[in-house]
């Protein structure tokens, strides 16, 4: 594969892991199914199947984890403004220097990063994000794994 064809592969998985984390389960499935098509270009008969049974496999779980785990999270009424929060904190930090972002965000939000809950309740509350950073950076792996 030429350089270029790769840098266009990689931001395609980029934005696979950004669907997983911000869709959720919706992007889950909208990233299965783009690394679905990528393994359909790039392998053929037995080959393509070899790859394709496990990505299915890993999205159902990964689906189905997410919701398990997002209607945990539910039960806490803690994930609203953390993640609303959370999400104002990545998209400033994408266009300014960590420090600058954070003056930012505290002063713009005004939401401290963990709530003053019970440690489970916050643990129940950063889980689903947790999950989705995980499935995200599997979605790259695994990607990245299908055209070598």
């Amino acid at each position: 594969m030429g350089f270029i064809l790769l840098v266009l592969l990689e931001v395609i998985l980029l934005l696979s892991a950004g669907m997983t984390f911000f869709g959720g389960i919706r992007g889950a499935v909208a990233a299965t199914v783009v690394l679905s098509g990528i393994n359909y270009l790039t392998h053929e008969g037995g080959e393509f199947w070899h790859w394709e049974i496990p990505l299915l496999i890993g999205g159902l779980i990964g689906i189905l984890l997410l919701f398990l785990i997002g209607k945990k999270a539910n039960k806490t009424q803690v994930i609203g403004g953390f993640v609303g929060g959370l999400s104002g904190l990545i998209f400033l930090g994408a266009f300014a220097t960590p420090i600058v972002a954070l003056l930012i965000w505290a002063l713009v939000l005004g939401t401290g990063l963990i709530p003053k809950y019970k440690k489970s309740q916050v643990l129940w509350s950063l889980a689903p994000s947790f999950l989705r950073i995980i499935l995200g950076i599997g979605w790259i792996v695994y990607g990245n794994l299908l055209v070598h």
